[in-house]
């Protein structure tokens, strides 16, 4: 039986974060994996680099990349799509270019259908939270994606989304979030240094905590977990006092506000 093609265009982080998701649940079994960009020798060099190279040809040609039947994953920055050109109909394009329309995509190459991802960087350890749209689908239902859903679930979850303009909107929660999150886990490790723990003590403390929250935040809504650590007069509300009085979460809601409004300029 012949193995579905899937092409990889592109190879910065969100590329390798895929990549690594793919490789991890073993769908080389099921697919023929090539890559290409704009330089073929930092594309080999990306293979070789992170010992990837027995599971995927280097298209030889990137000035004319031939689509044809293929799946294809759009892991180049917005602005590099233009840089290249495409030959015959793509099976499937699945898009994690932020802020790039299908309308923009669907002038540039040719697919029986059309779907965009926001993945994160988390896609390396399979965890990545990505929104998913399928064109021509309302349904939130999965099960749109039909039988490439395999690829997309490689790398994590995926929560279907019923309107394009909602992909860009999951930058807020789950696409640029992780480096905000990072910022707060890099921000409580110094706590608990300028409190008195050894650094290497206070990552570990750090590291466990969000290990920790996780499996509460998935059984239970963040307001409850803020009421069952919360007590009178005690040490957790004076820290949310502090926050709250500097507007910590207004900061949040708007610095994924301006993630989000960046896509459209």
């Amino acid at each position: 039986m012949t193995k579905q093609k899937v092409l990889i265009l592109g190879y910065g982080q969100m590329a390798i974060a895929i990549i690594k998701g793919i490789l991890q649940a073993k769908l080389y079994e099921k697919y023929d994996f090539e890559i290409s960009g704009r330089n073929l020798q930092k594309a080999r060099d990306f293979l070789q680099l992170h010992n990837i190279q027995t599971y995927f040809n280097v298209l030889e040609n990137s000035s004319s990349i031939s689509v044809a039947d293929k799946i294809v994953f759009l892991c180049v920055k917005p602005y590099g799509l233009g840089s290249f050109a495409f030959s015959g109909e793509a099976f499937k394009v699945i898009s994690v270019m932020a802020g790039v329309s299908i309308q923009v995509i669907r002038e540039k190459i040719q697919a029986k259908t059309y779907v965009r991802v926001m993945p994160n960087t988390a896609a390396k350890y399979q965890k990545s939270s990505s929104a998913v749209y399928c064109e021509n689908y309302s349904s939130i239902s999965v099960d749109v994606l039909d039988e490439n859903l395999d690829l997309l679930e490689s790398f994590g979850n995926v929560v279907s989304v019923g309107e394009e303009k909602l992909i860009d909107a999951s930058i807020a929660t789950s696409g640029s979030s992780p480096a905000f999150v990072a910022l707060i886990a890099q921000a409580l490790i110094d706590a608990g240094v300028r409190e008195g723990l050894g650094r290497m003590q206070s990552k570990e403390l750090v590291r466990g905590m969000f290990e920790g929250f996780a499996l509460l935040l998935k059984h239970e809504d963040p307001q409850n977990i803020i009421d069952a650590i919360t007590s009178p007069a005690g040490t957790t509300i004076e820290g949310l006092s502090v926050l709250e009085k500097s507007g910590v979460r207004g900061i949040i809601i708007e610095a994924c506000h301006q993630a989000v409004a960046k896509t459209k300029y």
